[in-house]
């Protein structure tokens, strides 16, 4: 049993801050195993360090969560396939060490964990969508996820908010291509990424100015002069960097834009576009209630027409909400968040309000029937406990990697129609009853935020421009979003798109 360990009977009877087991098997899978861990946590809350390295352990009780000054958890070469979801009950931990483990997932309350200093996650089965949302760990310096099986880097990974991130290793995974949104890590010195399936090599690498070390061998690069750099031990990076200006994929003429607003808007100018804007349509006007203000106050709006979601277009749409949710405009909707829903399903004028979450009624996204918002993100949180606990992760629903957004806030936002029908729940879900069809013509927009009105409306720029791709004839309706008849917001007003010629039509 855990406690019987001697050394953890060292820290219990004497009040010890640190457990340490090396290479002693530990019984974790019964349930008698699993009380023993609960009894030694509830008696060691002023645990900082708990590390149990080779000890054969497949099971952490939840339980941990009482040693709520852990600072760091180090877990290798043990048998672990997932970490309870509790990292948000240790406001001190720095260091967390899961190498050499069966993990596939990692818990979501990781993105919490803003003072974690180093992640070493190596020798796991994880893939890209194993992480959340790494982007609010402001104080990372070491990444490592190498011999995993990763075939890109993690998107929020390159988030300009790392700005101490100095170290990241991804040896040994599947990784076919170097993003560019790398450049966002301006202090990144070490840069490992060997023996994966890269065949092109991005001038990226010159826009890091700290980078020291680069490990770019045992690829598959296309020209044969960089292969044989790139595995050359003697080389010098600035002999890498020069060569892979001349053979690689450079960063201007890259021709899939990866989240840049700018590009896309210089592109779309180039072909010479113009959009018809109509303006002045009585009831696109959104009333913003005070209730909201300290909720989640920023919201734009617009109306797409001449929409045509037959073929793969009503794909193409969903996977670009999909795609501008993960990038760094919405950074998985911690930023913004994209809302659409036929136009014709509700009835205008909306209103923008906060309410609490028990008077708050709503028919979520698939959903057979509507509950109050509290109902909603209770039931979330249990079926995707209980999918853990049987270890069927593909059975989580979705929404449940947002909830951290709203779960302890009393009241929700929501965007209400004017016969007190619920259209949306930012950031959570949108009503099932106003979900895009195949015959959808006129999409109704939001871009809802927390942060700022610039984050709406640079999301809703991205989102207007990649649109015009899937649908050649759209046209835009502008909308008003007003505060006792003070203007708050007008999408698309003279400053917005950018490049795009508006050929605003009064109505």
């Amino acid at each position: 049993m855990f406690e019987e360990q001697p050394e953890v009977k060292e820290v219990t009877e004497n009040d010890r801050f640190e457990i340490v087991l090396k290479n002693v098997r530990v019984d974790s899978v019964t349930e008698a195993a699993i009380l023993s861990q609960k009894r030694v946590f509830e008696r060691t809350p002023q645990l900082n360090l708990l590390s149990i390295t080779g000890c054969n352990l497949q099971n952490l009780s939840s339980s941990i969560k009482l040693c709520s000054r852990l600072i760091s958890l180090v877990l290798p070469q043990n048998e672990l396939k997932q970490i309870p979801d509790v990292l948000d009950c240790f406001p001190r931990l720095r260091f967390i060490d899961l190498s050499h483990n069966s993990l596939d997932a990692l818990p979501s309350t990781l993105q919490s964990c803003e003072h974690i200093e180093s992640l070493i996650l190596n020798n796991n089965s994880l893939t890209e969508k194993s992480f959340p949302n790494l982007s609010n760990l402001l104080n990372l310096h070491v990444f490592d996820a190498a011999n995993n099986n990763l075939s890109k880097l993690p998107e929020s990974l390159m988030s300009p908010k790392l700005s101490k991130l100095h170290t990241v290793i991804v040896s040994h995974n599947v990784i076919e291509e170097v993003p560019n949104s790398l450049s966002n890590l301006k202090q990144l010195r070490d840069f490992k990424i060997d023996d994966n399936k890269l065949k092109n090599v991005p001038t990226v690498i010159d826009l890091l100015p700290k980078l020291k070390l680069l490990d770019i061998s045992k690829n598959s690069f296309s020209d044969s002069r960089f292969q044989k750099l790139a595995n050359d031990k003697r080389a010098k990076l600035n002999a890498i960097v020069s060569l892979a200006k001349k053979v690689g994929k450079s960063v201007e003429n890259e021709t899939e834009n990866e989240g840049s607003i700018e590009n896309t808007v210089e592109d779309v100018s180039k072909k010479n576009s113009s959009l018809v804007v109509r303006t002045g349509i009585e009831n696109l006007t959104v009333r913003r209630h005070i209730s909201v203000s300290e909720i989640r106050p920023y919201l734009v709006c617009c109306v797409f027409n001449n929409i045509d979601l037959n073929g793969d277009s009503f794909k193409k749409f969903i996977a670009l909400q999909t795609k501008l949710h993960a990038s760094p405009l919405c950074e998985n909707r911690t930023l913004s968040a994209i809302g659409t829903h036929r136009l014709e399903s509700f009835h205008l004028p909306l209103c923008y309000m906060a309410l609490p979450k028990e008077d708050i009624h709503i028919r979520a996204l698939n959903k057979k029937s509507s509950v109050s918002a509290s109902d909603l993100l209770d039931s979330l949180l249990r079926d995707a406990e209980l999918a853990r606990k049987r270890s069927k992760r593909s059975t989580i629903d979705p929404l449940h990697k947002y909830l951290h957004l709203v779960k302890d806030e009393s009241a929700l936002a929501c965007l209400v129609d004017s016969q007190q029908i619920v259209v949306s729940l930012p950031p959570i879900t949108n009503s099932d009853s106003t979900k895009l069809t195949v015959e959808t013509k006129s999409v109704w927009v939001e871009v809802s935020s927390k942060q700022s009105l610039e984050a709406c409306k640079k999301t809703m720029d991205e989102l207007v421009v990649s649109s015009c791709s899937i649908f050649p004839s759209l046209s835009i309706d502008q909308v008003r979003v007003v505060d006792n008849d003070a203007l708050v917001s007008v999408y698309p007003d003279k400053n917005d798109l950018p490049g795009i010629s508006l050929n605003r039509v009064p109505q």
